[in-house]
């Protein structure tokens, strides 16, 4: 290959204590891509890139990292990359995994799975060259994990595309085992040591037999709503990213048989009814894919906008099946007209096209808990203290609303910290009308808990993208993003840091007085104290928030003019060195003011200088 290429440097950083050094393997499943500029693995350059699979002892890894003035010359258990995709499984126990673990048996050893994908070529300016990973339940959840991108100086968590850092609680195998059946849990004696996902393991959970009685009887008057979504493009925080974004469609493969026109990227507008008889008419051309009179299932039937009208059809034994909704890759088959003739055809399962995003959708809603949800949108926004930002949706309640809407209301309220406020049991009180394992996962981490998780988008999609080289602006302004120090993959748990806090009012003639303050996530508090008034041209200290076990959000606003204008800064913080402060300004006299912040890890406090300032 030709090129430059940046490595992108990891660090394990080892939080947990149950198991010694010697009882923590690294196995690397993927594939490396030779780039031509050396990779490494601890100490070791990597010279094979036909093997896809190898294991190290945890000790093996240890080695200085280049070029990154946070650790020194302090060796770190790293590895260092520029072209590589596939995961990094973290295993316990006394010997290391010889291959990937079959997700719906994996034996007696915990394991933790990172999934990177890493390419460090520099293309020329201003084309960013972006890199990501996730930190994945999907499989399974066996301990608790974080990650993070950090500065290569401070160690301080980087703004990046999505949630970063990630993190999972202590307890997250405890909690996820009393949430979801017995038959998921997997134990060495008495001991349990992973927690089966229902991906991995369907027939462990419910099947959807209930759900889609229900959705029988309700669906036959009101369908489902099947369809794409923008979401609005003004007044949704740019830090969200999520102004303008589209939920749906975007391209696709061409292959055969496929409805014409169903790898353009358009968008769509379908409905799904549930029913006992799929072809009530005895249609031969349905009957020939395998669609008979009397079969049970869901029929989704409209049109795109550049391939037209077109119905999918799905069995209720295909949709029960491990590889249905659970697993999001049904078979079906899609029947459509041209010329005046119907064709069908049927998959083997979600094909990258049209239809295959409309039968994702619809699986992915019924996962979430939006098919048969009786809740209020706006009063469910109020109770849960979820800014909806003036969005207009189509439904009052959300079992009424598009799928490409609900994904917008989860992205939403994932970038607020509430995500787990509208799926699973806070949409629908069965826990036979949702992914019991997605709910749990999402009640205790930010990470992958189900494939499904895709659909949401900006800030609260489990990727963290990074960039090499080049990076673009944020969103909305604000400069452009950091190019990332390294990756830290914890081990255990990261205590997140506490933060001292001064308040700084630089306009000589105007006090500043607090509108509000709250404090959200916190294992130590509930509450953020803060003086009612800055006086002009004073600084206000000796405010705090504790350090916590769980990652936390301090959001509080000023005004200048008694309320009509709003001025306010968002601080989210995330492990020992993580934290991300997001200014906002609105109102008459908000063009008057610069907000700006000058954080500085001290003794692994966060000690932080707000300063409201007149242009």
């Amino acid at each position: 290959m030709s090129g430059t290429y940046i490595n992108t440097p990891f660090v394990i950083t080892n939080n947990q204590t149950e198991y010694l050094e010697s009882q923590i393997w690294v196995s690397f499943a993927g594939t490396f891509t030779n780039t031509g500029t050396d990779q490494t693995i601890g100490p070791n350059v990597i010279t094979d890139f036909t093997s896809t699979w190898r294991s190290f002892n945890l000790a093996d890894l240890l080695a200085p990292v280049p070029n990154l003035p946070y650790f020194g010359n302090t060796a770190q258990y790293t590895f260092s990359l520029n072209g590589f995709s596939g995961r990094v499984y973290i295993n316990y126990g006394p010997t290391a995994l010889t291959q990937a673990p079959n997700p719906g048996d994996p034996g007696t050893s915990p394991y933790i799975v990172f999934e990177p994908t890493v390419d460090g070529e520099t293309l020329p300016a201003p084309t960013p060259t972006a890199s990501n990973m996730d930190l994945s339940y999907v499989d399974g959840v066996s301990a608790p994990a974080a990650t993070m991108v950090s500065n290569a100086t401070s160690g301080a968590a980087l703004l990046a595309t999505s949630v970063n850092p990630v993190t999972s609680a202590i307890d997250i195998l405890s909690n996820v085992k009393d949430l979801v059946p017995s038959g998921a849990t997997v134990s060495n004696g008495s001991k349990t040591v992973r927690i089966k996902s229902s991906a991995a393991d369907p027939s462990a959970y419910h099947n959807w037999t209930s759900l889609m009685t229900t959705l029988q009887s309700t669906t036959a008057t009101n369908p489902l709503n099947v369809c794409s979504y923008t979401s609005p493009s003004t007044g949704i925080p740019p830090s969200y990213a999520l102004s303008g974004a589209l939920f749906g469609y975007s391209g696709g493969l061409v292959y055969t048989p496929q409805v014409p026109g169903f790898d353009q990227a358009q968008s769509y507008n379908t409905t799904a009814t549930f029913t006992t008889k799929l072809n009530p008419n005895n249609d031969p051309v349905l009957t020939g894919v395998g669609i008979t009179n009397g079969t049970p299932g869901v029929v989704i039937s409209g049109t795109g906008s550049v391939s037209g009208a077109f119905s999918i059809y799905i069995t209720q034994a295909n949709l029960n099946a491990g590889t249905g909704i659970y697993g999001n890759n049904p078979p079906y088959s899609v029947a459509y007209t041209v010329s005046g003739t119907e064709t069908a055809y049927s998959t083997t399962g979600i094909e990258n096209d049209l239809g295959g995003r409309v039968v994702g959708d619809l699986m992915a809603g019924m996962v979430f808990g939006w098919s048969a949800s009786s809740v209020n949108i706006d009063a469910h926004a109020n109770a849960t203290n979820t800014n909806l930002y003036g969005t207009t949706f189509s439904s009052p309640t959300v079992g009424g609303l598009m799928t490409g809407e609900l994904f917008f209301l989860l992205s939403l309220a994932g970038a607020q910290g509430t995500l787990n406020d509208w799926i699973g049991s806070a949409l629908d009180s069965n826990t036979d009308h949702y992914d019991q394992y997605l709910y749990a996962i999402a009640l205790n981490s930010e990470a992958y808990g189900s494939g499904f998780t895709d659909r949401l988008q900006g800030y609260s999609n489990p990727d963290t993208y990074w960039y090499t080289a080049n990076p673009p602006v944020i969103p909305g302004g604000g400069g452009n993003y950091e190019t990332v120090g390294f990756v830290n993959l914890y081990l255990g748990t990261v205590t997140t840091a506490a933060m001292a806090i001064l308040l700084t009012n630089n306009d000589t003639s105007q006090n500043l007085t607090l509108i509000s303050s709250e404090l959200t996530g916190s294992s130590s508090s509930s509450e953020l104290d803060l003086p009612q008034t800055i006086p002009a041209g004073s600084t206000a200290g000796g405010y705090s928030t504790q350090s916590s076990k769980t990652p936390y959000q301090a959001k509080w606003t000023y005004s200048p003019d008694n309320g009509k204008t709003l001025l306010g800064f968002e601080c989210n913080l995330s492990g020992q060195s993580g934290i991300t402060i997001i200014p906002s300004k609105t109102g008459p006299e908000a063009d008057n003011w610069e907000l700006s912040e000058s954080p500085s890890l001290e003794g692994g406090i966060w000690v932080v200088r707000f300063f409201y300032s007149p242009n």
